[in-house]
């Protein structure tokens, strides 16, 4: 075991200030460019890419991202990082984050794994701050003690493993869910209405759990909130097969099959006679009409669900549910067990973790 400060093996940047990107060089397709909102628990969140023109890649070729880069965001969420693999090689570092790049690349994954360390990460946040965020510099990066395991490339292989499953289960729902959105678009987009959603919907009683009540709980079932992460509660709210709906901000609908919990900020609604898949397929492929016309207010704009009840929709006959229900419901199902076998994973990997980087647990050839 070998010990280093951060800034001998790496180099660490911020993104580049605003002033030295013009205008004109944000574009509406182009080079991805990964931002602090773009950093999640370990992975890159693309719903809300930006893009440069490639005229800022040639210009400002020091913040072109390579394989093995470690990101941060600089305010907000500071205990996030994530680490750039050979998908994202070649995006561009957005202005409001900071980069990590090994000098050795054989160190990069290790490094990164090291940085999701619990007491590491808390040390992080014990010295940030800001008078409205918390904020992460350069320097403090730089003085953040690496020990360096001799196993360090074992270790490393071992953590990535698990989430190289856990993104190979994302994949594949990723395209389970494309499948089930071109079925639901083929059989069913613009039919004649003949109801309204209030028709089908049923509604959970409403949550007291907030959002923060669930950051450090690992229960056995999944929490749905109004943001993108999926958290864990002790206890099941709900059976079955539901669809959860942001209530503040913009639209987002989530769907899941099985015992779950969900926060006091998530509407969590199922359908009457087995139309629950084709109640989240309807919702999912009408999410900017919810955004437009169902949130309202003068501040954070909030669900008017009397509205969306009242809005006309199509309500599927016996026989279309049932010959529709034969293709979606399997592939649905298969959605939330392999979102069941990553929260598994990941429960296996923060716990291997500090016992790999410790020497707690040891590799046997």
């Amino acid at each position: 075991m070998s010990k280093y400060k951060l800034k001998d093996i790496a180099e660490i940047q911020a993104g580049p200030f605003g002033t030295q990107l013009h205008k004109d060089e944000y574009v509406s397709s182009g080079v991805p460019m990964l931002n602090a909102k773009n950093v999640g628990n370990g992975t890159i969140l693309t719903d809300s890419l930006d893009y440069v023109s490639e005229d800022v890649c040639k210009r400002l070729p020091r913040y072109v991202l390579k394989q093995g880069d470690i990101l941060f965001g600089r305010a907000g969420s500071i205990e996030r990082h994530t680490y750039v693999d050979e998908k994202y090689e070649g995006c561009f570092q957005g202005t409001n984050c900071i980069r990590i790049r090994c000098n050795d690349p054989q160190f990069a994954l290790y490094v990164s794994y090291y940085l999701w360390l619990p007491q590491l990460k808390q040390t992080i946040e014990n010295q940030t701050g800001g008078s409205i965020l918390s904020y992460i510099t350069t320097d403090l990066l730089k003085a953040i003690d690496i020990d360096l395991s001799d196993d360090y490339e074992k270790i490393a292989s071992i953590l990535y493993s698990l989430d190289k499953k856990m993104a190979i289960n994302d994949s594949i729902n990723d395209n389970l869910a494309q499948m089930a959105h071109t079925l639901y678009m083929h059989s069913f987009f613009n039919k004649p209405t003949n109801g309204k959603l209030g028709d089908i919907i049923v509604e959970h009683p409403k949550s007291a759990i907030q959002v923060g009540d669930a950051k450090d709980i690992y229960g056995d079932y999944p929490f749905f909130t109004s943001g993108d992460a999926v958290l864990k509660w002790t206890e099941p709210l709900a059976d079955g097969r539901n669809c959860f709906l942001n209530t503040g901000g913009n639209a987002g609908v989530k769907f899941y099959v099985g015992k779950t919990a969900y926060s006091t900020d998530t509407w969590c609604i199922t359908a009457l006679n087995n139309l629950s898949d084709y109640l989240y397929l309807l919702l999912d492929s009408i999410r900017p009409e919810l955004t437009q016309k169902f949130f309202q207010g003068t501040g954070l704009k909030h669900l008017q669900k009397p509205l969306l009840k009242d809005r006309p929709i199509y309500i599927p006959s016996k026989d279309e549910a049932e010959t529709f229900n034969k293709s979606v419901q399997p592939w649905f199902s298969m959605i939330s067990d392999n979102i069941r076998e990553s929260q598994q994973l990941t429960s296996l990997r923060d716990w291997l973790l500090p016992m790999l980087m410790n020497g707690q647990a040891t590799i046997m050839d």
